[in-house]
């Protein structure tokens, strides 16, 4: 009861400082609204409002609503969290989609909605005595972690799997960038022309380092922009020993070619590491579910037998 208690009085202080807040922001968005409509922006305004109808639910509903409240929930989040949310963000290339400030604020909109909500669907069977106290607060507590966990888990996947791209796509584009580089063209002329000539999640991040250099940044700095924004080991290797060499001199062709065979042998390190590991995680469904499954076949006509009297 305790427990039900704090979410109940959580869940109360969220709804009235989402009141608050977006009762402000809707007299300032229909301030705003009135006065482009008199300056001859009805236009203008309609064709805005058509391209938001074509967007999904969640970039239309979800993250307005997380980016209004975001001002209320950072002062209950610890900055570590909101630094990790955006690096995770960095990482899944959802860069100026979504913020850390929101998906955190968002952690905690679900950490106090569904437990509620879940609560109250179960709480006719917690009163004719279906459930028990114990499985109707464990249920509770569940969809709390659940709804806590629930945006940055989503985002982390998404950082994981272009994280997997990107290392399966290194040794064969940076093959590309050493050609390139060996037939005469500089390094920021060969990363463009990998970057053009090839797809997926490394390319764009070529792109966007190639951007920042002509922006006027120094490629050192671009480069290490780049390693720290995908969050990946074999590039940040790569990138430091290029910088080294910048600075020092030495071929910088011999430098690609041999982290690109370094990264080849990772590459096959971690395939064997993931073979020896297969028949140990494999024990857990052949223990769990062939195992029973195989006694009761085998038994199973035996047991009946001595089980049942014969005539």
């Amino acid at each position: 009861m305790f427990i039900l208690t704090c979410i109940v009085i959580l869940l109360f202080f969220v709804i009235v400082a989402m009141l608050c807040v977006g009762q402000n922001q809707q007299k300032v968005s229909f301030v705003e609204r009135l006065k482009k409509a008199e300056a001859g922006g009805t236009a203008r305004v309609a064709l805005r409002d058509e391209e938001e109808m074509n967007k999904s639910v969640v970039s239309r509903v979800l993250l307005p609503l997380a980016n209004k409240y975001s001002k209320v929930f950072r002062a209950i989040t610890p900055a570590k969290m909101i630094e990790d949310c955006d690096q995770a963000i960095d990482e899944a290339g959802l860069q100026g989609t979504v913020t850390g400030a929101q998906i955190t604020t968002l952690s905690w909109v679900l950490a106090a909605a569904l437990p509620l909500l879940i609560g109250l669907l179960l709480a006719p069977h917690l009163a004719k005595g279906i459930l028990s106290p114990m499985q109707y607060f464990g249920g509770v507590f569940i969809c709390l972690i659940l709804g806590y966990r629930l945006p940055v888990g989503i985002i982390q996947g998404k950082a994981k799997k272009r994280k997997h791209e990107i290392q399966l796509n290194l040794p064969f584009t940076f093959d590309l960038i050493s050609i390139s580089v060996e037939a005469g063209m500089a390094l920021d002329g060969a990363m463009a022309v990998v970057a053009e000539r090839t797809k997926g999640a490394l390319a764009e991040e070529l792109r966007r380092t190639l951007r920042e250099v002509n922006l006027g940044i120094s490629r050192s700095d671009a480069l290490a922009n780049l390693a720290k924004r995908t969050g990946v080991d074999d590039l940040k290797s790569f990138v430091t020993a290029v910088n080294y060499i910048s600075k020092l001199g030495g071929s910088l062709v011999d430098v690609i070619k041999i982290q690109t065979e370094a990264m080849r042998v990772k590459r096959r390190q971690r395939a064997e590491k993931a073979a020896a590991q297969a028949p140990v995680k494999i024990m857990i469904p052949l223990v769990l579910f062939i195992f029973p499954c195989l006694f009761i076949v085998i038994l199973g006509p035996a047991v009946l037998r001595f089980a049942v009297p014969s005539n």
